[in-house]
């Protein structure tokens, strides 16, 4: 999943839209909030906010060579494993139709 920081001043919705944009090509319609959790991840504590989008523009294509390899669609009860931890909590959410 396309994920980042957010940048002093942005509002939630204008990072999700830009971290969408520059990982992956693809514009997004309308979000809305699927997941707030916090999570320990090896050596570090995040919030994490995960939003959903149906209705969005483009294909996916990496544009991060460096840090991302392919990016890939998958049936909700095929996805690959290992995941990362916050990226599965958010799935598990979505599919549970609880926010936290």
């Amino acid at each position: 999943m396309p994920g980042g920081k957010l940048h002093f001043g942005e509002t939630l919705e204008q990072c999700v839209r830009r971290e969408v944009l520059e990982e992956t090509g693809i514009s997004l319609g309308a979000i809305t909030i699927a997941r707030v959790g916090d999570d320990i991840v090896y050596d570090a504590h995040y919030v994490t906010i995960g939003f959903l989008c149906t209705d969005f523009q483009g294909e996916a294509k990496v544009m991060e060579p460096e840090k991302i390899t392919r990016w890939e669609w998958f049936p909700l009860d095929q996805l690959p494993r290992p995941m990362y931890v916050p990226s599965e909590k958010a799935i598990r959410n979505y599919r549970r139709g609880v926010v936290y």
